[in-house]
């Protein structure tokens, strides 16, 4: 299995069922009730991408991305929605043989 870092924004359907991971900040509230961390502070997720979605806003791309993540207080599996921009980068690994 061989690890690729890419920009989020590069994230297409194809790379949907692999693992990532990648950094940003907590800024859903559930984030904070599932035990990622406060409101605010630095994450780092890693789990299965799940969805994958490309757009533009006022000329700036940006991946939304769905990841299976487990919850650190209580190993609850559950997904969480991210919007990443051009700025983050995220590891992605093949989950296939």
């Amino acid at each position: 299995m061989d690890d690729r870092t890419v920009n989020a924004v590069e994230l297409r359907q194809p790379d949907t069922l692999s693992w990532i991971e990648f950094g940003t900040v907590i800024c859903d509230p559930t984030w904070a009730e599932l035990g990622f961390g406060a409101f605010g502070n630095p994450v780092k997720f890693a789990g299965v991408l799940m969805a994958v979605a490309n757009g533009r806003t006022a000329g700036r791309a940006w991946s939304r991305v769905r990841v299976r993540v487990s919850a650190p207080a209580t190993g609850v599996r559950a997904d969480i929605v991210s919007t990443l921009g051009g700025h983050r980068t995220v590891t992605l690994t093949s989950l296939e043989d």
